[in-house]
């Protein structure tokens, strides 16, 4: 579980200090606890925190999640009801450790993601599948919710319904004909309206195990706009019609 704390000026400093999470978080300020094992990003808000405090909080646990993928959960969390959360009360019995997420410092008029110290520098995806903004325009919806034609777009057509179960492994065979830059793995797909993360399944039969990829609908999207820093598009088009789009995250 890594620790930050949320300062006034809009950054977030890393808590690596050698004893438990519970006797480090502070009734007046704000921290964001990344757990990787669970999967959770949580906004901590003491009891007695500043509403810039609050305010500043709201973004920076957006903007870690960011950098951790959203297929991570947000849970906003405040100090009296931390009873209500076993898993975190569990959890905040641990030290700080390492973690994935980066620290967020003012760098002139800019906001930047600082990584820790004595961290190798950030490798750039290569230069096809990389750049500074990826723009697509679509004059109508991706999907149009019918599930018996697929590979089909209407301008005039509404979108409402999620793929089935058989068009969302069909759309998991396309993507796998390609393969994946190496350095990189899959984790997320966005088709129509809906955002997946990819998960595994392991599943056992009489000794043996298989290893199942599926599509799992993102409930919880944070709200505004964002550009995939640390991510590489790539998108699937069959039949002059965008099927998908896939973000590839670096290892």
């Amino acid at each position: 579980m890594q620790l930050f704390i949320v300062r006034g000026n809009g950054e977030a400093h890393e808590i690596t200090e050698e004893q438990p999470i519970k006797k480090l978080l502070d009734s007046k300020e704000c921290y964001v606890l990344v757990d990787d094992k669970k999967r959770v990003v949580y906004l901590w808000i003491g009891t007695n925190a500043s509403v810039r405090s609050k305010f500043n909080g709201a973004r920076i646990s957006q903007d870690i999640r960011s950098q951790v993928g959203l297929s991570y959960r947000s849970v906003s969390l405040e100090e009296v009801d931390t009873n209500k959360e076993p898993e975190f009360l569990e959890a905040i019995e641990e030290p700080p450790t390492k973690g994935f997420a980066h620290e967020i410092r003012e760098e002139g008029n800019e906001i930047q993601f600082r990584e820790p110290s004595g961290s190798p520098p950030p490798k750039t995806p290569p230069s096809s599948y990389h750049s500074k903004y990826n723009q697509i325009e679509q004059s109508g919806p991706l999907y149009t919710g019918d599930n018996d034609h697929l590979f089909t777009s209407s301008s005039s057509t509404t979108y409402t319904k999620t793929p089935s179960k058989a068009k969302l492994e069909e759309i998991i065979h396309l993507l796998d004909e390609e393969e994946i830059p190496a350095g990189f793995e899959r984790e997320m797909v966005i088709i129509g309206d809906h955002a997946y993360s990819v998960t595994e399944k392991k599943q056992s039969f009489l000794g043996k195990e298989n290893i199942e990829r599926v599509l799992e609908p993102i409930s919880t999207l944070p709200e505004g706009l964002f550009f995939a820093d640390g991510y590489a598009p790539r998108v699937l088009v069959k039949d002059q019609t965008v099927i998908a789009i896939e973000f590839l995250k670096k290892k």
